[in-house]
This record gives structure tokens, sequence and C-alpha cells, in this order.
């Protein structure tokens, strides 16, 4: 009995197409290659968009680097002195402590410049040989750029009235001129311990009114300067000193100056918010 070989149904046929759509193993070599192709875009483009990824980190950290605040080289530190013939080299013409001192801060790293406004025979009540008193010098050179202020002296207002409000009057111009500023109060030198008692008005005025402002007071009286051996340190007149006196007082007051010019030195190295926020904060007053 012969077998009767029937046709594919429609369906069947179908199937067969879609067996051999372009995705099936027997796909057209054409289509075959475009797969292939699209393969290797997708991989293209997904290392286009790394690298793109990577350049936009670059840029925003390079920008967020940008816009930190740059520290500027730190600057001289300004200092003005004040004082009378204990510092205008009275006896030294050309020499003196303040010009002295320089180097030596210099030798350890500190940048700072000295202006010296002493005048001959000037106190905070007695007119020098120019006719100022320190409150008149302060107004000539002390400034909002002053970072240390130094007033020296003056035995020249032995026996004078006043003295104390002279004296708090002048230091309180300092601090409207020069507001951040430290000031260091020095008093009056004498070749004896003063067991007379003639500079005790002016020493303890200095003393209260250097704690009224919150400066540094210096008492060379206290401190046996010029005294004893070193006594040898000062002129004829036992009172200016002499060439090596004006080393010995640049030392001396070289060691003093040197926290004062290196804070200022930090406060210079920081970034202006830092600085503000410091100077804003209560430990920082005094």
């Amino acid at each position: 009995m012969e077998e009767t070989h029937k046709k594919p149904s429609a369906g069947v046929r179908d199937r067969r197409k879609l067996a051999e759509h372009p995705w099936g193993m027997k796909a057209h070599p054409d289509l075959r290659t475009l797969a292939e192709r699209l393969s290797q875009w997708r991989g293209r483009f997904a290392s286009a968009i790394s690298v793109v990824v990577v350049l936009l980190v670059v840029v925003f950290a390079a920008d967020a680097y940008g816009s930190v605040p740059r520290v500027d080289p730190v600057a001289t530190v300004h200092v003005d002195v004040i004082g009378d013939s204990l510092s205008t080299g009275f006896r030294t013409p050309g020499v003196t402590w303040p010009a002295e001192a320089q180097p030596l801060l210099a030798s350890q790293g500190l940048k700072a410049q000295i202006t010296n406004a002493s005048e001959n025979g000037a106190g905070y009540v007695q007119p020098g040989e120019d006719g100022d008193v320190f409150l008149d010098l302060v107004n000539r050179i002390v400034n909002s750029q002053s970072q240390v202020v130094v007033l020296f002296g003056s035995d020249n207002d032995t026996g004078d009235a006043g003295v104390a409000a002279a004296i708090q009057a002048t230091l309180a111009r300092v601090k409207v001129l020069a507001p951040d500023a430290t000031v260091i109060v020095v008093g009056p030198t004498s070749e004896s311990d003063d067991d007379q008692g003639l500079l005790s008005t002016i020493r303890e005025s200095l003393a209260d009114g250097a704690a009224g402002i919150g400066a540094k007071f210096v008492d060379p009286v206290a401190l046996g300067w010029f005294q004893g051996a070193e006594s040898t340190d000062l002129a004829s007149d036992l009172e200016h000193p002499n060439l090596a006196g004006e080393q010995f007082l640049a030392q001396h007051m070289a060691a003093i100056l040197a926290p004062a010019i290196r804070g200022a030195m930090q406060q210079d190295k920081m970034p202006p918010g830092r600085r503000h926020a410091l100077e804003l904060a209560p430990d920082a007053q005094g």
C-alpha cells in the first residue's frame, strides 16, 4: 500500500520560517554580520561613556581644588616703637637697639620691619625736643597695619602730675588705631633698683595701664637691667646705653618681641576665614 505524502500545513511552514529568522541558527549571513557590529558598537559606546565620566570627575575635582582659599606668602610683620632717648641712640649716634634687634630677629627666621618713632626727652606727659609726647608719636605712626606696638619709657615723666591718665589715654589710642596689634609696654630703666621709689608711680601706672588693655608689661627695674655689673653698658651719664648697652637692649628686646612677631606671622599664614574665626574665639582675646 503506497504511503501518501502530505504537504505541510501553513502553520508548520510559518513556524519553519520563524525558526530561520535572522536571530536563529540559519540566519542570513548579512543579518548575522549586522548583529555582530551592533554588539561591537554597544561595547564601544560603553567605553566612551566611561571616558566621559572620568573626564567629568577630573574637571570637577580641579574646580574644587581651585576653590580652596589661597594662602599668600607670609608678609613682613610691622613693628612700631615709641620711646625716649633710650631708643634714639642718644649716646651712640646711628646705632639704636631697634636697628640692632632686627638682624637678631631675622636670624631666628622672623620677618619684621621695625619703625622707630622715638624722640629725645619725650614721655607720656613730658614733651620731647620736638614738642611731642608719646600720644603724638602714636598718632604719627601707628595704624591698622601695625601688628606689634612697643612703648618704651619714660623716666622723663618723673614727678609730673597726670601720668596715669596720660598713659591710659595713650594706650587706648593705640587700640583704636591698631585694634589687632600686640601691645608691649616697657617701663623706664635705672642703674639702681630704685630703692628711693622715684620711679614707683610711673612703673605702677604703666603696669595698670597695660593690664587695662591686655598688653604685656615689662619692668626693667625689677628685672635688674643695667644694674650691678651691667652698669658698664651705660654711657658716662649712667642713664643712656653705650654701644654695648645698645646690644644689651637689642638682645633683651628681641627676646621679648619674638613671640609676638611669631604669632603675627602665624596669623598671616591663615586663610582669611580661619583667621577671622580665631580672632572671634574667646581664647584668642587678651
